[in-house]
């Protein structure tokens, strides 16, 4: 190989490495990807993918070469992915040169978004709106989601970074508090909860533990740090926000609001669906392939609920979401994480996390003390649905 394209290859390499890991894709994918692009274009590779860190090794007659990556930020982004693993498959396929293809690469990295900043604020609000009855709230508890959910919106926009979880969840939790001593009945935790339920860590604590189980400790256990965190500052935010809006509203003549029928769960499941394939940043054309397996796995979820424990209907749920989305992979050669990803946010445990917290920073260390366990053994339940759907039907795809 000639040392252009030699270079050329390992730069195209250690990018789409970069990329993958900025777009959601979890380490042990990452790694795979890697290695067969590599494997394919005649290099050989070593690979060790953490959410913030990539090292690479590569092997050559003049000597190894290491090379690392870092990643700044983490945002899922289902059509810049499913890009990437077009790219990914054209340049092992050796369709499009090493050279081309960093191009490309800078292509989908710097393309605009999708969609209008608008957009992304009605879907944050819509997503917690209709997430509302998914968490006991009534029907008028959607009004209080969705109202906090748009505040959560404005702070994803505006707030720095590293406030934007603490200020969002003091936002959502300050609006409902406020918003609930003008109605009769109101259901507070289920409203708020609704309203931060795109910042709670649910997503990023699956991938963790996901990863551990794929024996990625490094990846795993970042990512269960960063989950712990999230959820520490969430609960953080939320605390103060409801302590502040205690003050200055009276809430003593407010009952509890009945919950919803579950009627109103299904009907809402494909607004939530669309707006959190907004979100997601999702290719608009597998929408109706998004919708149908996320159906699918909320509702073998909810069915198995009525006959089994609450974890064991959550294994259920991801071995349904698993084995439908390598499925998809297998008919549509596309990633199987677009399917699988928006999928997720309806059986992750990331509620209980943050339910946890709050019950600590609250005094009720027994409550708390419940719930994590109950947090640790919906997580492996889940993954491991998800990994034995795996290996009964593979996606035949490195992503």
């Amino acid at each position: 190989m000639a040392p252009d394209v030699l270079q050329d290859t390992l730069t195209f390499t250690a990018k789409l490495g970069s990329a993958l890991t900025r777009y959601g894709a979890p380490a042990h994918r990452i790694e795979d990807v890697l290695h067969l692009l590599t494997k394919d274009l005649g290099v050989e590779g070593v690979f060790s993918a953490t959410p913030s860190l990539l090292l690479m090794e590569f092997k050559g007659p003049n000597g190894n070469e290491v090379r690392i990556e870092r990643v700044y930020s983490n945002d899922i982004d289902l059509t810049r992915l499913r890009r990437l693993d077009r790219l990914f498959n054209q340049v092992a396929a050796k369709t499009v040169s090493p050279g081309e293809g960093l191009k490309q690469l800078d292509e989908i990295i710097n393309a605009p978004p999708p969609f209008r900043p608008w957009m992304d604020l009605l879907a944050f609000a819509a997503t917690s709106a209709s997430a509302t009855p998914m968490f006991g709230g009534g029907l008028t508890d959607i009004a209080l989601g969705f109202a906090a959910g748009a505040v959560v919106g404005v702070v994803a926009m505006v707030a720095p970074p590293r406030l934007r979880i603490t200020m969002g969840g003091f936002a959502a939790a300050l609006v409902v508090t406020l918003l609930a001593s003008t109605m009769n009945s109101a259901n507070l935790d289920a409203a708020t909860l609704s309203g931060i339920i795109v910042l709670v860590p649910g997503f990023t604590l699956t991938l963790g533990v996901s990863e551990l189980v794929t024996h990625n400790i490094a990846a795993g256990v970042s990512r269960l740090g960063a989950a712990l965190v999230t959820a520490l500052s969430l609960s953080f935010g939320v605390f103060f926000g409801r302590a502040a809006g205690n003050e200055l509203v009276d809430l003593s003549a407010v009952v509890d609001s009945v919950p919803a029928d579950p009627w109103v769960s299904w009907a809402m499941l494909p607004l939530a669906v669309i707006t959190i394939n907004i979100l997601f940043r999702a290719p608009i054309r597998q929408w109706g392939w998004i919708l149908l397996t996320s159906t699918l796995a909320f509702g073998s979820m909810k069915l198995s609920a009525h006959a089994m424990r609450p974890d064991l209907a959550v294994f259920i749920g991801g071995l349904v979401l698993g084995t439908c989305s390598n499925l998809y992979a297998r008919l549509k050669d596309l990633p199987a994480a677009i399917p699988r990803m928006p999928g997720l946010l309806f059986l992750v445990p990331g509620s209980l996390s943050f339910l946890s917290i709050q019950a600590a920073m609250s005094g009720h260390a027994p409550e708390a003390t419940v719930t994590a366990g109950q947090l640790t053994l919906v997580a492996i339940s889940l993954v491991m649905g998800m990994v034995i759907a795996g290996s009964v039907v593979p996606p035949r795809k490195a992503l």
